[in-house]
């Protein structure tokens, strides 16, 4: 069983003090002084920071990509047609932590998330991070998934994917795993495969799974 008491990171799952508009687009973060005239509409000024709109058509995914090269962007969500503001908003909040974590490394730059499983455009892979939602009375673990060049990709992981395709149909399996990590309560099969001294901080993120496949593909096949 784990015994660390760091706590691991929530995101907030709650309503943002911006709603996308009920088409398919793009909200972004804008750094304050920056171009904008890209965008479609002004959602809000948050933090310092604009949250600006921009809608796509049937390409969604590539604009979306596209919209990273702007002068100025922070941070990036796809949103579709009625999407629930307070799940774009968190998956929002995943992809500025994301783009801050990379601030110094050779992956340093916006990030695009997108709540529901994107399509990739050809050069380009996503990747299904685990995270934590906190919504009033309690926590849950969720999958909010960034949408990247391959290119970034390999760089934030330091080298080629593992099989995507495999983990991506046991993310069920991986998100109890998570939150039976987060709570200290590995399975005996996690821990003797020592699972436990992997994440002295609780935290099971992707990055784990991708930088070990094979013992992850062990404790998802048991």
């Amino acid at each position: 069983m784990l015994v660390s008491r760091i706590s691991v990171r929530q995101f907030p799952l709650a309503w943002p003090p911006w709603q996308p508009p009920p088409y398919d687009g793009v909200a972004v973060v804008v750094s304050p002084g920056a171009p904008i005239a890209w965008a479609d509409s002004l959602l809000a000024r948050d933090n310092g920071q604009l949250v600006v709109w921009a809608g796509t058509g049937v390409e969604a995914e590539r604009q979306g990509l596209s919209l990273l090269r702007q002068p100025g962007v922070r941070a990036a969500v796809l949103s579709s047609a009625r999407s629930d503001p307070r799940r774009v908003g968190l998956a929002l909040d995943v992809a500025l932590y994301l783009t801050g974590d990379r601030e110094d490394t050779a992956a340093a730059g916006p990030c695009l998330t997108s709540w529901t499983p994107p399509e990739p455009p050809v050069d380009s892979v996503r990747i299904p991070h685990l995270v934590t939602a906190a919504y009033p009375g309690g926590v849950t673990d969720v999958v909010v998934w960034e949408l990247a060049p391959i290119d970034v990709a390999q760089r934030w992981l330091g080298g080629p994917l593992p099989d995507q395709a495999f983990f991506e149909s046991r993310l069920e399996t991986l998100l109890r795993l998570r939150s039976a990590a987060r709570r200290g309560q590995l399975p005996s099969t996690a821990v003797a495969a020592g699972l436990a001294d992997l994440l002295p901080d609780r935290d099971l993120s992707i990055r784990h799974v991708y930088e070990h496949p094979e013992l992850f593909r062990s404790l998802l096949g048991a």
